[in-house]
């Protein structure tokens, strides 16, 4: 007898189908392992639908694996009120109860095995339909042992048990019997769910996350995987949709709370679960533009537009706890003749105190109330090219934090500032934007936390920023929100709580971040709303931020990421070349350079080094040294330049205050390029250019803050890499000669420095490894080759690996030692499977230039890298794919990447002389993030629409 067997036959392919029908056509009979998940299963539904359309009845078994068989003799069929293991196709098919034995016990080794007599009698069954024999023939007392036996060697009852021990939990099964094809399709789905999710994105956050997450629980693709620490990594957290538009968000001042204000009025939500809180406030009152809490978060304004053309704007204040009205601040308590301008509305703002109101209107300009006096203070007004022009814009009003001044900008395009006191114009009028008399509303106004910059947008499209003492522009204006009309959206700005970063909300529908500092655009823009972006705010801790648009959305952004990009953690003298982490994660250690090379000489193009060349001053001289093929200096080489103070090139930072500890003495000005903590914390080696031959790799005492030793003398003129092994016993030392000797990879002893040995392993040697188990040592040379050397014998293992062009810069083992990562001036990131030394699955491709760094996650799962285009991404390495943003957050190349010790933070170096932080927490409880991010699981209804045929799962309380 042939049997067909999927597993080694049937690979997952746009022909599977094709594939199954031939092996359908070519069988003469159909065993079924009927269960709960065949019945579901789409696969199984069409084999057998094919199986009834195409054969006859007596050539269908069926072998119950799992849920229930029942048969109704009166109904002459299933009862298909209790028969859970069967596919709903077969109904009607049977007028008599087809065979089927009940396999459904069988669930240890031991009672899968043929000797157990049970289950051998089960499979006399089966086997004596299939060959036409009696059961009594195969199975009798006397030869039954014989006779099975004999069946197996023709391949039937070997066939039949593979395929129940797989069903029962061993993994293999045949395609007569559906669990290959059911894994296969499940596996298809999950990779089409997957897919989903990607595809969804931000614009449903949750569904996103949840589908993600379905899809590594119903199949567990690699894409899967992939997706999910994807949808961990997005920005966006979740969606509150509203009737309407949302004209206005904002934030209580513990960030608990948000307000939307929109068409229907202003409702409170709870930021954590998403969650109105109580009911509609100031819903009869019209289009509610402005929503601000006071100071301390006790009072609630409301402000925006009437709802019809015979009545003021409004703003009102409620009591925030109970949604009370408190009073409503008549905008044209001091007009004599009050016009309504049919598009007009009303801004506001509190004082920094919360005792005062100030509200911007078309119809009355700007006037200040006193709060608990509800008395008018000051009432001025801000031009209007003409005032009974419909169209006429609101001016947008602030608070200096001081609380000293108040601030307009109207349709004029221009800022004014009036003295709280006296209520009297602060200076000339502030010519910020060009002014725009066609736009339904008009430019805004905001300023940062500590006063003294302020931001504006104007209609024309531009942001810019303004020293809010000398009130001169700081930079040229902001570019890149689009105004695909003149009667479209304005922008909407607001500061972070520290001021450093801008958000600005777009007529594109995105949000973009910008750096105050720099004014660079911070990360990728924002992107989920369907239409103009009307409101941003941040919450007071500066992690999340939310928008409100006309699409009926407000959406919170979990902006953590694009805010470390816009906030440096640790600022070097010069450009960095190294870090390490100490093992207890509370110290890193940085090596670069002094500052004198690059960043005091004219920024990065005083010397232009390509790829993995190293400028450096030598004595007071411009120097270069390690390859690359041009130099570029604004001063020609040779030319003597000041020294900049006591050499910084090693520095130990405090991790958790992010403070600079000490820097080691390393004696000299030249660059540290390489770095190593031994694994018990206590021992720290150091290498970079060596222009003395007497210098070499420093071994430092960790607690003690200096050499324990000579420097590890090699003859190198640039030590590239150094390493300690997993016992800390050796330190291997590797870079460049610049004679005519071969360069040696070279084994010490780290306590007494004597050399123990070395091997050569290329011209120029530029990144060493230990694996885990200290027993293989790997290099990376300038011929783009890896080699693997046994550490006992110090001999070679094997051919190098070969597949990089051009030098091999950076190399990692996984935490289990069964894979090796390389990569380079290829900008490629090979895997290989290190028992065969043969690659591991396909390269990650996405760095535009060379990569500098890998590193692995502690649990092996994600793989960090850095690299010439300045970015820092993480890569799953199961799916071999990217599942983070790039993050762009270095101005130039990033040299070195490395986890902490406990996975949740990558720390990355780069040339311009910064390090950053970026919080990897996330994918250490990827499943319990995303659940708790989405706030819900997925419903029954989402499911069947995503997954269809499979059996609904709760994907949060899974596993």
């Amino acid at each position: 007898m042939r049997v067909f067997r999927d597993k080694e036959s049937l690979a997952a392919n746009p022909d599977l189908w094709e594939t199954i029908d031939k092996a359908l056509r070519n069988s003469r009979y159909f065993i079924l392992l009927a269960s709960p998940e065949a019945a579901a299963s789409p696969w199984v539904t069409r084999e057998v639908e094919y199986w009834r359309t195409e054969r006859e009845q007596g050539t269908f078994l069926i072998a119950l694996t799992d849920g229930e068989i029942v048969w109704n003799d009166t109904a002459g069929d299933f009862d298909w009120t209790r028969t859970t293991a069967l596919p709903p196709t077969l109904r009607g098919w049977f007028s008599a109860e087809p065979l089927w034995v009940d396999l459904s016990w069988a669930r240890d080794e031991p009672e899968l095995s043929l000797r157990h007599s049970r289950f051998r009698f089960d499979i006399a069954t089966l086997a004596a339909a299939v060959h036409g024999k009696a059961k009594e023939e195969l199975d009798s007392e006397d030869v039954r042992r014989y006779r099975i036996t004999t069946w197996v060697r023709r391949g039937v009852a070997v066939a039949l048990t593979v395929l129940l021990v797989a069903v029962l939990g061993l993994g293999t099964r045949t395609i007569l019997q559906q669990q290959e094809t059911i894994e296969l399709g499940r596996q298809a789905l999950s990779r089409a769910v997957a897919a989903k999710s990607e595809q969804i994105g931000d614009s449903d956050p949750e569904l996103s996350r949840l589908l993600a997450l379905a899809a590594w629980r119903v199949g567990g693709a690699a894409e899967a995987e992939a997706a999910v620490y994807q949808a961990a990594a997005r920005a966006g957290v979740g969606r509150i949709a509203i009737d309407g538009s949302v004209e206005a968000v904002a934030f209580s001042p513990d960030g608990k709370r948000l307000v939307t204000g929109g068409r229907d009025g202003a409702r409170v939500w709870d930021t954590a679960t998403r969650r109105q809180i109580g009911g509609t406030i100031a819903g009869s009152q019209g289009v509610v533009q402005t929503v601000q809490f006071s100071p301390e978060g006790k009072t609630l304004l409301t402000a925006g537009q009437a709802p019809s053309s015979g009545e003021e704007p409004f703003a009102l204040l409620w009591e925030a706890g109970t949604g009370d009205q408190l009073v409503r601040p008549a905008p044209g308590a001091q007009v004599a003749s009050p016009r309504l301008i049919g598009n007009a509305s009303i801004s506001a703002a509190f004082s920094p105190d919360g005792k005062n109101l100030v509200l911007g209107d078309p119809d009355h300009g700007v006037t200040l109330w006193d709060v608990t006096t509800e008395k008018v203070l000051h009432s001025v007004s801000t031009p209007q090219v003409d005032p009974f022009d419909r169209n006429a814009v609101r001016p947008s009003v602030a608070f200096h934090p001081n609380g000293s001044q108040f601030a307009a900008i109207g349709s004029d395009g221009a800022v004014r500032f009036w003295d709280t006191v006296s209520g009297s114009q602060v200076g000339d009028p502030l010519p910020a934007h060009p002014g725009d008399t066609a736009s339904l509303v008009g430019p805004v106004i905001v300023f940062s936390p500590d006063g003294a910059v302020f931001a504006t947008g104007g209609t024309d499209g531009t942001i810019r920023f303004w020293d809010a003492t000398t009130r001169q522009p700081i930079g040229a204006p902001l570019t890149g929100h689009t105004r695909p009309d003149r009667t479209s959206l304005a922008q909407s700005l607001a500061f972070s709580s520290d001021g450093r970063t801008l958000a600005a909300g777009s007529e594109d529908g995105t949000v973009r971040l910008w750096d105050v500092r720099t004014r660079n655009l911070v990360g990728t823009p924002l992107s989920g709303h369907t239409r103009p972006v009307t409101s941003v705010a941040f919450s007071p801790d500066g992690r999340t931020l939310a928008s409100g648009a006309r699409d009926g959305t407000a959406r919170l952004w979990n902006v953590a990421g694009h805010l470390q990009l816009a906030r440096p953690a640790i600022e070097h003298s010069g450009m960095l070349y190294a870090l390490a982490f100490s093992p207890d994660g509370k110290t890193l250690a940085t090596g670069g350079d002094n500052g004198e090379t690059v960043g005091n000489h004219g920024s990065m193009e005083a010397c232009s080094h390509n790829g993995w060349g190293v400028c450096y001053v030598d004595g007071g001289t411009v120097a270069m040294i390690g390859g690359g093929q041009t130099v570029q200096f604004y001063r020609p080489p040779g030319t003597r330049l000041p020294p900049s103070g006591p050499p910084r090139t090693l520095v130990l930072w405090d991790v958790a205050r992010r403070e600079a500890v000490t820097a080691l003495p390393t004696a000299d000005r030249t660059p540290v390029l390489t770095l190593a903590f031994s694994q018990d914390g206590k021992t720290l080696a150091s290498g970079g250019v060596q222009t003395d031959e007497r210098k070499g790799t420093i071994v430092w005492d960790h607690a003690n803050r200096a050499p324990r030793n000579d420097p590890l003398t090699d003859g190198l003129a640039l030590t590239r890499a150094v390493a300690f092994s997993p016992d800390g016993q050796v330190v291997v030392t590797a870079g460049l000669r610049l004679d005519s000797k071969p360069t040696e990879v070279t084994f010490w002893n780290s306590g007494n420095h004597v050399r123990l040995g070395a091997v050569e392993a290329g011209k120029s040697v530029y990144t060493v490894a230990f694996s885990p188990d200290g027993s293989i040592l790997a290099t990376g040379n300038d011929q783009g080759e890896v080699r693997l050397w046994d550490t006992g014998t110090r001999q070679q293992i094997g051919e190098g690996l070969k597949g990089h062009i051009g030098p091999v810069g950076t190399l990692t083992f996984s935490p289990d030692g069964k894979q090796l990562a390389s990569a380079g001036e290829d900008g490629v990131i090979r895997l290989w499977d290190v028992p065969t030394a043969q690659p591991a699955g396909e390269p990650m491709v996405g760095h535009s230039g060379a990569v500098y760094s890998v590193a692995f996650h502690p649990d092996g799962r994600t793989l960090a890298s850095g690299g010439g285009d300045a970015s820092v991404r993480l890569w799953n390495v199961k799916a071999r794919k990217q599942v983070s943003a790039s993050h762009l957050g270095h101005r130039q190349p990033v040299r070195a990447v490395a986890f902490s010790p406990d996975g949740k933070t990558v720390a990355s170096a780069g040339e311009d002389a910064v390090v950053r932080f970026w919080e990897t927490s996330a994918i250490d409880h990827v499943p319990e993030a995303l659940c708790q991010t989405a706030q819900r699981t997925l419903t029954q209804s989402e499911w069947q629409r995503h997954l269809p045929g499979v059996a609904f799962t709760d994907v949060c309380q899974a596993r």
